[in-house]
């Protein structure tokens, strides 16, 4: 488990133009940020930077480190007056507090991030954090709902939310294997969180998908040869689901309804309502189908 959230909380970011300003000058006033401008040529770099890494991550999230490629980025080395590599500036609140240039000792490089994390930061807004990376999973923007996970975890290595909505991003990316992975690591605590259940739920449906995922073919034909026949109209949603169609695997579990909604103990619209839960109320596709499914139901 540390290990888990030790290696989602404090790997360092390669930062550019494009991000330095929300990384850096927005994030430090969030959490310390230590910037390590480093070059691939650069032997000393080599060195100082796991040793960085290491003692960063000893610090729990109390600081955050990201790393600058100089050759990438000369114009904001050049702005920095970074004269050489390695150089390692603090951040906080937006303003550099401190630095040095060259290869340190552990030792040394422990007391200059114990320093900076005593000074602190305004404080991240974590539950405006986790609304943002809720919303932007149901809108299945795994990207971004990643990094701001990461953010959240960088500032509380502990957040079981953020966690869940780790596992929630890999199983939305397919990425099964990885998800699974870190669920099997989980202590009971953290698999007891309202959150981590959401996501564990969310992961088994997508791995009994997967299963049905090769027999896409053979269901869209047996749909095709009978309309009717609603055991195959359950095997296409969930192959459909599978590949990412959630619309159409929707579509086909309504369809369903509206030819006998009380097939098999109502397993469409139970199937339907699964779907609901695991890719959340604002989902636009989710939106989208329970307007579809009032008007069979009430209509």
């Amino acid at each position: 488990m540390e290990q888990i959230l030790a290696s989602a909380a404090t790997a360092p970011i390669d930062v550019d133009m494009n991000n330095f300003m929300a990384e850096v000058v927005e994030g430090s006033s969030q959490i310390p940020v230590i910037v390590q401008f480093w070059a691939p040529w650069c032997g000393p770099c080599k060195q100082l930077g796991p040793v960085l890494e290491k003692v960063v991550a000893a610090a729990h999230g109390k600081v955050k480190m990201v790393r600058v490629n100089i050759d990438d980025n000369q114009q904001i080395a050049q702005q920095l007056r970074v004269q050489s590599v390695p150089t390692v500036y603090a951040f906080v609140d937006g303003q550099p507090v401190d630095g040095f240039s060259g290869a340190q000792p552990e030792s040394a490089l422990t007391q200059f991030v114990e320093k900076l994390s005593s000074m602190g930061g305004a404080g991240a807004d974590i539950a405006g954090m986790l609304e943002a990376a809720n919303t932007a999973v149901e809108t299945q923007d795994f990207a971004d709902a990643m990094q701001i996970y990461q953010q959240v975890m960088e500032a509380d290595p502990e957040s079981a939310d953020a966690l869940a909505g780790l596992v929630r991003c890999l199983t939305g990316m397919q990425d099964h294997q990885a998800a699974r992975e870190i669920i099997d690591q989980l202590n009971d605590e953290f698999r007891e969180k309202p959150s981590m259940q959401a996501a564990i739920a969310a992961l088994e449906l997508a791995e009994r998908a997967a299963e049905s995922a090769g027999d896409l073919d053979l269901a869209q034909a047996a749909v095709a040869a009978n309309p009717e026949d609603l055991q195959a109209r359950q095997d296409l949603a969930m192959a459909l689901f599978a590949t990412g169609d959630n619309a159409g695997a929707m579509a086909q579990l309504l369809e369903s309804i509206r030819v006998d909604r009380s097939w098999n103990d109502e397993a469409a619209r139970l199937q339907l309502l699964e779907f609901f839960k695991t890719l959340g109320a604002a989902n636009p596709d989710v939106m989208a189908a329970r307007r579809q499914l009032s008007t069979l139901l009430f209509s």
